[in-house]
C-alpha cells in the first residue's frame, strides 16, 4: 500500500511541476492501483483516500480531477482482469468510463469557471486565423469558411476528446500489461486486427447520426450531438475498415511488409477506409469472402 501511495505521489508531483513529463507518466498512472487492487481492495481504498488528500494540497483542480479518473480506471481494469475479460472489452469499457468522467468533470469545472469553454480554448487558433485573413487579404467567402472551421472545431471537441482517450487507453494497456505479468497478474492479449469486428448496431447508430445531422440546423444542440456521434462512430468504422484490409491481406497470404503498407495506406486514406468499414459491418464483407 505504501509503495502504491508513493507511486501516485510521484505522478502528482510530475504533473504539478513538469506537465510535459506528466503526459508520459500518466500512461503508467493506473499501474500502482491495479497491482494494489489485486493485493487488497481495502488497501486500495485507503491508498486512494490518502492520495486524494495529498492531491487536494496542491490546490490544483485539474490534478484532483485527473487522479479521480485514475482511481476509477485503476479499479475498473483491476476488476476486469480478475474477471478474465478480453483486452478489447477492457479497452472498450475503460474508454467509455474515462470519456464520461472526463466530459462530466469538464462540464462541472466549466460551470464553476475553473476551466475555459471550448471557444475560449480556441481563441489562440482564432487569432491565427484572423491574422492569416488579414495578411492574405482573402475574400468574404474564404473568411467565412475559415471562421466556420474554428466554430466547427469547438463543436467537435467532445468527439475528439473521446478519440484521444481511446488512443490513450490503448497505449496504456499496451504498456502496462507486460509489466503486470511481472507481478504475477494474468493479462489478456489483443486479438489480431483482422479478427476485430464491430457490432452491427454501430452501422445503424451512424446512419441515424447522419440523418439527424442532415435534418437539423447547424450549431443547434441536436446537430452538435449528431456531429460528435459521427466523429466517434466514424473512428470505429475506420478501425473496422483497417480490420477488413488486414483480413484481405491474411486471406491472400501477403508478406507482412505488404500487409503493413496496405494498412498504412488505409490510415492515410481514412475516408475511404471508413466507407469500407461501413460496408463490412452492414453487408458482412468478410463473411462473403469466407464463403467463397
Amino acid at each position: 500500500m505504501l509503495l502504491c501511495t508513493l507511486a501516485w505521489l510521484l505522478v502528482i508531483l510530475a504533473i504539478y511541476f513538469m506537465p510535459a513529463l506528466g503526459l508520459i507518466v500518466a500512461l503508467f498512472a493506473t499501474l500502482p492501483g491495479i497491482i494494489l487492487w489485486h493485493r487488497s481492495v481495502y488497501s486500495f481504498g485507503f491508498s486512494v483516500f490518502i492520495t486524494f488528500i495529498i492531491a487536494t494540497l496542491t490546490g490544483s483542480v485539474m490534478i484532483m480531477s485527473f487522479m479521480m479518473i485514475v482511481f476509477v480506471i485503476s479499479a475498473l481494469i483491476g476488476r476486469l482482469l480478475q474477471e478474465r475479460a478480453s483486452k478489447e472489452r477492457i479497452l472498450y469499457l475503460t474508454t467509455i468510463v474515462s470519456s464520461i468522467l472526463t466530459l462530466g468533470l469538464m462540464m462541472i469545472l466549466q460551470s464553476i469557471q475553473q476551466l475555459p469553454y471550448a471557444h475560449e480554448l480556441l481563441e489562440p487558433y482564432q487569432a491565427v486565423v484572423d491574422q492569416a485573413i488579414a495578411l492574405q487579404d482573402l475574400d468574404e467567402a474564404s473568411q467565412e469558411v475559415l471562421n466556420a472551421s474554428v466554430q466547427q472545431l469547438a463543436i467537435q471537441m467532445p468527439g475528439l476528446i473521446v478519440i484521444a482517450l481511446a488512443l490513450f487507453m490503448f497505449l496504456t494497456l499496451v504498456i502496462i500489461c507486460p509489466i503486470l505479468r511481472k507481478f504475477k497478474i494474468a493479462t489478456p492479449v489483443f486479438r489480431p486486427l483482422y479478427l476485430w469486428q464491430m457490432n452491427r448496431s454501430v452501422f445503424f447508430i451512424y446512419a441515424i447520426a447522419l440523418l439527424v445531422g442532415m435534418t437539423t440546423e447547424p450549431a443547434t444542440t441536436m446537430n452538435s450531438i449528431s456531429v460528435n456521434f459521427q466523429i466517434v462512430l466514424g473512428f470505429l468504422l475506420v478501425i473496422q475498415g483497417l480490420s477488413f484490409i488486414h483480413y484481405i491481406c491474411v486471406v491472400n497470404r501477403l508478406h507482412i511488409s505488404l500487409t503493413i503498407v496496405f494498412v498504412m495506406l488505409g490510415v492515410m486514406f481514412y475516408p475511404l477506409t471508413r466507407i469500407l468499414g461501413l460496408l463490412d459491418i452492414g453487408l458482412n464483407l468478410k463473411g462473403m469472402i469466407n464463403k467463397r
